[in-house]
């Protein structure tokens, strides 16, 4: 049976059906409806098309608060660069030369990629606890997937943005997570630069294939 009796509910039916706000079974029989009547109102339908495209256009230029273009971009930053499950580690590379005073100027140490949009500097390496303080580098748009910690997470923004469990962090702002604590969602807007104290080593919860 037809969700409508009369050509006037059909017409709105129709617009309704061009603007996509229909409920699932209305537009079935919509389509139904149309697909059986080709000869019917085709160039009816068009003219709603087209009005609803034109609506599209018709409603002015607003840019989005802050905090709802932060979400709008870190959804598609993880359609655009997912981070598979094997890069998501940190490079543990202990320090030969380590006395019991060690520097590292800002020229030293080598910048690897660990992942899409991202390299780290180890600064230091502590193998008895598995620990590694490094800087990281986030690209603009750069996401993590979902992943558990399996050891305490220290780290510190020195530039750009890093919004990590809801939180947006920038220049100056500290972050701890304990071990095993998920972080659900951590991503950059503009990028970043952060010091980093934790294992070498993420748990992925959801790798993305």
């Amino acid at each position: 049976m037809l969700p409508w009796t009369t050509e006037e509910q059909m017409q709105e039916m129709m617009a309704l059906y061009a603007l996509g706000a229909l409920a699932e079974d209305e537009a079935w029989a919509m389509k139904n409806f149309l697909a059986e009547n080709r000869n019917g109102p085709t160039e009816e339908l068009k003219a709603f098309e087209t009005i609803a495209t034109y609506l599209a256009f018709a409603a002015p230029e607003q840019t989005p608060p802050l905090k709802i273009r932060q979400k709008l971009l870190a959804v598609a930053a993880q359609e655009r660069r997912p981070l598979a499950q094997e890069t998501f580690s940190l490079p543990f590379v202990p320090h030969s030369e380590v006395t019991p005073f060690f520097s590292l100027h800002a020229d030293q140490g080598e910048w690897q990629e660990i992942g899409p949009g991202m390299s780290a500097k180890t600064l230091f390496a502590d193998p008895l606890r598995g620990i590694v303080t490094s800087l990281v580098r986030m690209s603009p748009g750069t996401s993590l997937p979902p992943h558990k910690h399996l050891g305490e997470e220290q780290f510190f923004v020195l530039e750009g943005d890093c919004i990590v469990h809801g939180t947006c962090l920038g220049p100056g702002d500290f972050h701890h997570a304990s071990a095993g604590s998920i972080h659900e969602s951590t991503y950059t807007v503009g990028g970043t630069t952060f010091l980093l104290i934790a294992p070498a080593n993420y748990e992925i919860l959801h790798p993305v294939h």
